[in-house]
């Protein structure tokens, strides 16, 4: 195992921070659509590609504290940061790529993080909306719910 090996379950990882930016955004579009089949379609995808990328996350940080060990590294933790930082230090090493992907992993969660605020948001919106709803229709009958006028 050496750094090349690292360097590819970046990038298989990368792809799976890819699909998954893809996947919310079509949820968020069945949000938006009330489209309940695609909405359920998105979730399944998004619960698979979660699992995925533990897997991923847990055999990279392992990669790490075997090449660590290997190369006698002394990376403060197991995480992608740390060990980069470390990398930085050393001149045998040529870390260009692996901050390259970092950053890019990076961009990538920063996407995601802000879809998922929006996704949240629009369904916190359509929850009250319906709850205002059937408020108006169970406590006052009376009361037009629409404004008739044109």
């Amino acid at each position: 195992m050496e750094m090349i090996d690292l360097f590819n379950l970046l990038k298989e990882q990368h792809q799976f921070l890819e699909a998954f930016l893809d996947t919310i955004v079509l949820q968020q579009r069945a949000i938006i659509e009330s489209d309940l089949k695609g909405l359920e379609d998105s979730i399944k995808t998004e619960g698979a590609l979660m699992i995925n990328f533990d897997h991923y996350e847990r055999h990279m940080t392992e990669m790490i504290r075997q090449l660590s060990e290997k190369y006698s590294l002394k990376a403060s933790s197991g995480k992608l940061n740390d060990f980069v930082n470390t990398l930085k230090g050393k001149r045998e090493f040529n870390p260009k790529n692996f901050i390259k992907i970092q950053s890019s992993m990076q961009k990538l969660m920063a996407q995601i993080v802000i879809i998922n605020n929006q996704n949240k948001m629009l369904v916190d919106q359509a929850r009250n909306f319906i709850k205002e709803t059937v408020s108006a229709l169970l406590i006052n009958n009376q009361n037009q719910i629409l404004d008739r006028k044109i």
